[in-house]
């Protein structure tokens, strides 16, 4: 996971709510709504850099979802405080995140947003992607597996089942693609530029999938081999 700046709400959010003003009965978020969802979801994708809130797999652009009809094809709206709990909250942008898998599909998922449902972060131990610099309660090791560095990240891990067979595997395909193309195993400088590379948005304003895990394993692949260089240096002057 990775924190998520939220930025300012979308324009038809804003207008929605004005246009509802004198009938709040339809200010509602849900099936038969008014709601502009289609913007909403825009929004969220660009501020996420077209990752998954949770898992940090790669949503479609909107670019890309245009040929299929829009964004419901990405992504679906993610409310980190539950509706069922939280009614109020159901509308509010800063309660809401673009998760996989999209509104779309057929296809079922067992971690992510899918499997934490209505676990209520406002009642229970939960590392939100909305807070600041939870990226330092995750470590991200080599076989793609993912581990709690806070009894709160050990929670979410479990709540999101971040650790899911799907995840594990296509993290560790990321990494090992990165560190070791063909094979080969990249310099401890090329690991250190690819560390910073990952977490700088693109052209497009998109982030590679599973940044975070491959910005913490090339940081420790770049550290093994400055410190096996040290090793051979010091042993060369004796």
């Amino acid at each position: 996971m990775r924190s998520i700046k939220k930025g300012a709400e979308p324009r038809a959010l804003i207008e929605w709510r004005r246009a509802n003003r004198d009938t709040p009965q339809n200010l509602y978020y849900g099936k038969g709504s008014s709601f502009p969802i289609e913007a909403v979801r825009q929004a969220l994708l660009k501020e996420q850099h077209h990752l998954c809130a949770y898992t940090l797999r790669r949503l479609p652009t909107a670019t890309e979802c245009q040929i299929k009809g829009g964004t419901q094809f990405s992504c679906h709206i993610e409310h980190v405080y539950p509706q069922k709990y939280h009614e109020a909250e159901s509308i509010a942008y800063h309660n809401m995140v673009a998760c996989h898998p999209s509104s779309q599909t057929k296809i079922a998922c067992g971690y992510g947003a899918v499997e934490k449902a209505d676990y209520d972060p406002a009642c229970n131990p939960f590392v939100s992607p909305l807070m600041d610099n939870i990226e330092n309660q995750f470590r991200y090791n080599s076989d793609g597996s993912v581990d709690g560095l806070t009894p709160e990240a050990d929670v979410t891990i479990t709540v999101l089942n971040l650790n899911h067979a799907a995840l594990i595997n296509d993290r560790a395909a990321v990494i090992r693609g990165s560190l070791r193309p063909r094979g080969n195993r990249i310099s401890a400088a090329m690991a250190r530029r690819l560390a910073g590379e990952v977490v700088t948005p693109d052209a497009q304003h998109c982030l590679p999938e599973y940044c975070q895990a491959l910005k913490q394993q090339a940081e420790r692949h770049a550290q093994n081999l400055e410190k096996r260089a040290a090793r051979t240096r010091g042993k060369a002057r004796d």
